[in-house]
């Protein structure tokens, strides 16, 4: 396709980046900004970063329509869905291009370039440039050996009412600032001796650390950017300040990855350390003012029983960190570490169950959902109700078959696979079959079928399978496991009919 500004033709290709191949259109004299390219990197937690998901995520409402029924629609219906689709696009590029466009002023990297970047390589070469000016050569020290992380701790599974969620805002820069920690600045063969968790380091006093000032210039400016937008809201302002949280948050991460060309594990060891110490101390402190503390997770900390506005004034003089108040829940469940839900404010917060990840069906997620929230308001029999009747959907079969897909991510081509795995058994069928190729990266809706063998080889795309094929058995077996772990903190009955 000739679209080049001067008629040249488009080039394609590749980025491996997290386990695919980002694929890139070059077309000579234009940017061209792939909004996918966006939502593999900076939206994470999206299951499949489809266009309706990441809609989503911005308030925009659209629901998508799987290929295989498009192609079965009548064609102004589809001609309909298909214009509101480009609609959607080009608001949730509106509202992703002044963000992504801070960035790029901050790294001084063309756009299009900049959204097929880690945060890692955008770090590198904001820490590059300002390491040449004070002509400090390249730095690799201290192996590339695991170190221990954040703090997490919960006191015990269960409910918990009035719940405060405190958040340390930009911990990680904060202990960089306060410290001096810097690729150059930690254990060198100068610098003052400190002691934490029985391990020994060396910081240099003498100079001002090249991540510590950049840390300086980048909180400075975006205080005074806040500092505006309290008067008047500008979407521009917004993004930049954002764009510097990110980027400033991303230098402690920075110095511990392997790829950074000023890299320092020792450095990066110690600010987790020193983070781990902080923590624990602001446990410790809300324990002393009769707090009783639930859960601690890498920079936040959770509790009940004591005013909040004591807490923070005592710990923001205690500590050189900054600290706000995240959320205040009025009911607050947890299951394990990194899995709970607050209800705060009529909205239910959720994070690492089974309803925010892709390898589980919609329906079960949207049931384990609803009724997560019919129990954080006490209404136990709707609980039970809803329950009922999404399993008996189910059994019936009255569902649609994306209502049962799972999504699964062909990392590799499908013959490369060692131990076969659901994508690669239904890429395999769709090429020996339909002689249809599925490209590494690719993401694959898959059923499991009725028949013999293991769920992984009774895998099929819900393109090649009917409701009717379906091996119901194995998802009401899913369904019920997951959502008698959702009942378990709660401490309610289950009646027998529902097993």
């Amino acid at each position: 396709m000739t679209l080049g500004k001067n008629g040249e033709e488009i080039k394609l290709s590749g980025k491996y980046f997290r386990g695919i191949i980002l694929k890139r259109t070059k077309i000579p004299g234009r940017e061209n900004i792939d909004l996918f390219a966006i939502a593999w990197r900076d939206f994470t937690r999206l299951p499949t970063k489809e266009l309706d998901e990441l809609a989503d995520s911005l308030g925009i409402e659209f629901k998508r329509i799987p290929h295989f029924r498009l192609r079965k629609m009548k064609r102004e219906e589809r001609k309909s869905y298909l214009k509101k689709y480009v609609e959607v696009i080009k608001d949730v590029a509106n509202e992703l291009i002044p963000f992504e466009e801070s960035i790029s002023e901050l790294c001084d990297i063309p756009l299009e370039e900049q959204i097929r970047m880690t945060v890692g390589e955008l770090v590198d070469v904001i820490v590059v440039r300002e390491m040449k000016k004070r002509g400090i050569k390249e730095i690799r020290t201290g192996g590339e050996k695991w170190y221990e992380g954040g703090y997490v701790w919960l006191k015990a599974p269960g409910v918990y009412e009035n719940v405060i969620y405190l958040d340390f805002q930009s911990m990680y820069p904060n202990i960089i600032k306060a410290w001096n920690i810097s690729p150059e600045t930690v254990n060198v063969k100068e610098g003052e001796e400190i002691k934490i968790e029985e391990k020994k380091y060396r910081i240099r006093k003498d100079i001002r650390g090249v991540i510590p000032s950049l840390i300086d210039d980048f909180l400075d400016r975006r205080l005074k950017i806040k500092e505006i937008l309290k008067d008047k809201y500008d979407k521009k302002l917004d993004a930049q300040q954002r764009a510097i949280k990110v980027i400033t948050n991303a230098m402690y991460g920075y110095m511990g990855w392997s790829g950074a060309t000023y890299y320092n594990r020792y450095a990066a060891q110690l600010i987790a350390a020193l983070a781990r110490f902080y923590i624990k101390e602001v446990k410790k402190l809300i324990e002393e003012m009769g707090g009783d503390v639930i859960y601690v997770d890498t920079d936040g900390i959770q509790f009940t029983g004591v005013n909040v506005e004591s807490i923070l004034k005592k710990i923001n003089e205690s500590f050189p960190l900054n600290i706000e108040v995240e959320r205040v829940a009025q009911k607050a469940v947890y299951w394990t570490k990194k899995k709970y839900a607050h209800l705060s404010e009529g909205k239910i917060e959720v994070v690492g169950l089974e309803c925010i990840r892709k390898d589980y069906p919609p329906i079960i997620k949207r049931a384990q959902k609803e009724i997560i929230e019919a129990l954080l308001n006490n209404e136990v029999d709707r609980a039970r109700e809803i329950r009922l009747f999404y399993r008996n959907k189910i059994k019936r079969g009255d569902i649609n078959l994306e209502e049962l897909a799972t999504v699964e991510q062909l990392t590799k081509k499908p013959e490369e696979y060692e131990k076969a795995t659901k994508a690669s058994v239904a890429a395999k069928i769709l090429k020996d079959k339909f002689g249809v190729e599925v490209h590494r990266g690719s993401y694959l809706y898959i059923v499991i079928v009725k028949g013999s063998g293991g769920p992984t080889y009774r895998a099929r795309p819900i393109e090649m399978a009917s409701i009717e094929d379906v091996d119901i058995d194995y998802y009401l077996k899913i369904y019920d496991d997951t959502i008698k772990r959702t009942f378990e903190p709660f401490n309610v009955s289950i009646t027998r009919q529902w097993f």
